[in-house]
């Protein structure tokens, strides 16, 4: 049997060249390849244009900018000056710092403000932004119209004048210190000196809390996996949410119990001849000296008498063993007067002068400074019961306040109108997300019962955070990178730390690429998290 041979079509064969070149370059797959090799290409040359940019400009400014500590020139000792003693103050630390501290440690200063401001805005413009954009879409007519006028006046108002309005026009013309606000009477003080606010202190059992909290989510993992095969077996509901929160509130309480049993690291050293053998005897000794029957009838004395009966405490300063000590006489309901000190033996040095009754601090401290006294035996220590957690209650002492979280002016106008500028941009991104959920949903919604807010924590949100996270997640960058505009009130960000540096070092081109860098990260570090969010949400086509 012989094979049939299919020769080429005449019109392959005259075919000209010049077309067959043709469709080979605007073929899909070359294309693709020159594509590429042209992308290559071009990074290569603008990398080679921005690094000879860079060495142009560093030699027009001098070697003087890479010198190396042997006096010698390298691009290698391009931030050996930011070993240099930095030689200035920087107002709002959340680290230590003084100004003979090298250049890096006033940038790191820098660093941690930034992302202290971009990490609150973050949190509190998602909380704001989903709020107002709720808001938006509510039948009331009066909280829509406000949500709306919210929205277009923060959208269309530069940001730079919100936070100038915010400060000169809020912060600065609030009252005076001695006039500060207190909203509903809670211990928030709000005066021309920012904000002061009750914060927590964890103390050294802590950390075991902390363990029982992990041990808590473990078991709210297992109880759901548990629960959730018992339910496709039986087929009967099974609420796995309320079984796996009570399980976790239990673990929880039963961790805080155990670490302030297990822990005995707190104590008070008080004179022997107090006749102070425990807290509770305190107690005895303020009502001696009111001549009370009663410790809740001390509040209603005058407050020259109430100073004048309070118990004399010597604390160290930013200790976690001051609030853990005013937090049990608060509910106890003795009155207390607090005297700080920077070391140990300046606060010993208080107490042996009669300055004050008591010296509160950890066992070992007070072990420490007992030894040091002319008579040690004549001197007993208290053990105090010890809470994971503590608040610290901002106080007034003097002309100044005490205890607490301080968020000073410039930080807390920056933070304000960063959350107020793009909470508004927020806003209207959740408003497109709910809309674009289909009407089919909520009718279905309302025709099972539901009530609104159920309505919208279980049907619509869920399926809206799909078209409301990519948007969101640029938002969140551009927070982060406009926290450099705290410069035009002072707040000492990264920004306004490196440009103080510039002004008195003179290296420019290293300080703007660390700049450049830190910013990126930043982006980065919220783009993965956000991006990350979106997969786990994200619904997924059977």
């Amino acid at each position: 049997m012989t094979q049939a041979t299919v020769s080429p079509s005449p019109e392959s064969q005259t075919r000209p060249l010049w077309r067959m070149i043709l469709g080979f370059i605007f073929d899909v797959r070359v294309l693709g390849v020159l594509g590429q090799i042209g992308f290559i290409v071009a990074v290569i040359f603008g990398v080679k244009a921005i690094t000879g940019n860079f060495a142009e400009n560093a030699r027009k400014l001098g070697e003087s900018q890479f010198i190396c500590r042997d006096g010698t020139f390298s691009y290698r000792c391009a931030y050996d000056f930011m070993d240099s003693e930095a030689g200035f103050d920087i107002a709002d630390t959340m680290i230590d710092y003084v100004n003979t501290d090298p250049y890096w440690r006033a940038f790191t200063v820098g660093v941690l403000n930034t992302l202290k401001v971009a990490i609150m805005g973050v949190i509190l413009t998602t909380i704001v932004g989903t709020i107002a954009g709720i808001a938006r879409l509510s039948n009331n007519w009066l909280i829509g119209k406000l949500a709306l006028w919210y929205v277009e006046l923060m959208r269309n108002t530069p940001l730079l004048i919100q936070i100038f309005f915010i400060y000169f026009g809020v912060i600065l013309v609030a009252p005076t210190l001695d006039n500060a606000l207190q909203p509903l009477g809670l211990p928030i003080y709000i005066s021309r000196r920012g904000l002061n606010i009750p914060s927590l202190v964890f103390t050294s059992s802590a950390g075991v809390w902390v363990a029982f909290l992990i041990l808590g989510i473990v078991q709210f993992q297992v109880l759901w996996i548990l629960l959730g095969r018992r339910e496709e077996r039986t087929g009967q509901p099974a609420n796995r949410v309320r079984a796996g929160i009570i399980g976790f509130i239990i673990v929880a309480a039963i961790g805080w119990f155990v670490s302030g049993s297990v822990s005995e690291t707190q104590g008070v050293l008080v004179p022997k001849a107090s006749r102070i053998r425990e807290l509770d005897n305190v107690e005895k000794i303020i009502l001696q000296r009111t001549n009370l029957n009663h410790i809740d009838d001390v509040k209603n004395l005058p407050p020259e008498e109430i100073e004048a009966a309070s118990w004399k405490i010597c604390v160290l300063k930013d200790s976690a063993s001051e609030p853990n000590l005013t937090h049990q006489l608060r509910q106890m309901g003795i009155p207390y007067d607090i005297t700080r000190s920077s070391r140990p033996d300046q606060a010993t040095k208080k107490y042996v002068s009669e300055k004050c009754e008591a010296f509160a601090a950890t066992q070992a401290i007070l072990a420490a400074e007992r030894a040091t006294l002319e008579n040690p035996g004549s001197h007993v220590i208290i053990p105090v019961k010890e809470s994971p957690i503590v608040w610290s209650i901002p106080e007034r002492q003097g002309l100044n306040l005490v205890g607490g979280s301080k968020m000073k002016p410039e930080f807390t106008a920056l933070l304000l109108a960063l959350v107020l500028f793009y909470g508004g941009t927020l806003a209207e991104i959740v408003r497109a997300g709910i809309q674009s959920v289909s009407k089919g949903q909520t009718e279905a919604a309302r025709a099972l019962g539901l009530s609104e807010s159920q309505r919208l924590q279980l049907i619509v949100l869920p399926q809206a955070l799909r078209v409301i996270i990519p948007p969101g997640i640029g938002v969140a960058l551009s927070l982060a990178k406009d926290t450099s505009l705290g410069i035009a009130i002072g707040f000492p960000d990264m920004y306004a730390v490196a440009y103080t540096t510039m002004n008195q070092s003179g290296r420019v081109l290293q300080l703007f690429v660390l700049i450049m860098l830190v910013y990126a990260l930043i982006s980065l570090a919220f783009s993965l998290l956000l991006n990350w969010y979106n997969e786990k949400i994200k619904l997924v086509e059977r």
